[in-house]
């Protein structure tokens, strides 16, 4: 069972299906809100084109009649589950804050708002820096002889739009997990920068996965990356974390 804080400071244990119907409520709302934004995503779809077409700079072209509705409906889906990552958040730590101690609830606070902005700030440094770059680089001459034209796909550009996005923003979050597993002790500091030699061979093998066939994207990403887990090795020593 999980504790909940009373009035007065104490705890009280709340029975198990009481736990199941608050999850259910709290689902139920986040639910609501991400059915709201995809609606207003929906709505608005016409200015968020805009801004994802900006990055190919050329027109684009359906092949199939139903691609149209289905493209609309996808992206209005996407903005409306990442509009209501705030509201899943907030949901998130009304329901487990209760059972945890001051201490604990500052440090999950904490780990919650920094694996928002780091999701947020992969976003924007994909959309805003790495992706047109990508994209010049892809539409490149040397990749297109003069007799050959580019027909490029509607709903190929779109999912390939998302997931480069999605990409750098799940890519950003790996320094949340590292802090998280040293605060619960599993990884140490020291094992962190013995291993950083690794990591940096492996970042640039993950960043190439992840992004198109070119080495700025690559290094665009696999760079930032290396940076972070060094500001995890920071963290760690500063904050006497992941030490036994």
């Amino acid at each position: 069972m999980m504790a909940e804080q009373s009035g007065r400071g104490k705890t009280k244990e709340m029975p198990f299906w009481e736990h199941v119907y608050e999850l259910r409520r709290r689902i139920f709302i986040v639910l609501i809100f991400a059915l709201v934004f995809t609606g207003a995503g929906y709505l608005f779809f016409p200015y968020f084109y805009r801004l994802i077409a900006s990055t190919i700079g050329e027109e684009l072209y359906a092949t199939r009649i139903t691609e149209g509705f289905l493209t609309r409906l996808k992206v209005s889906v996407l903005i409306g589950l990442f509009l209501s990552i705030p509201a899943f958040l907030f949901e998130l730590v009304q329901f487990i804050f209760p059972a945890l101690k001051p201490r604990e609830k500052r440090f999950m606070l904490l780990l919650l708002v920094c694996t928002f902005l780091l999701f947020i700030l992969g976003v924007w440094f994909a959309y805003g820096s790495v992706l047109p770059i990508s994209i010049n680089f892809l539409k490149s001459k040397e990749f297109f002889p003069e007799n050959v034209s580019r027909l490029i796909s509607y709903q190929t550009f779109i999912t390939f739009f998302f997931q480069f996005l999605l990409g750098f923003g799940l890519c950003f979050q790996f320094p949340v997990v590292i802090v998280f597993l040293m605060r619960l002790g599993l990884i140490e500091v020291r094992t962190l920068v013995r291993f950083s030699k690794y990591f940096v061979i492996i970042a640039f093998l993950f960043s190439a996965i992840l992004t198109p066939p070119d080495v700025i994207s690559q290094i665009m990403l696999g760079v930032p990356m290396i940076a972070l887990y060094g500001i995890c090795i920071l963290i760690g020593i500063i904050f006497k974390v992941g030490k036994r």
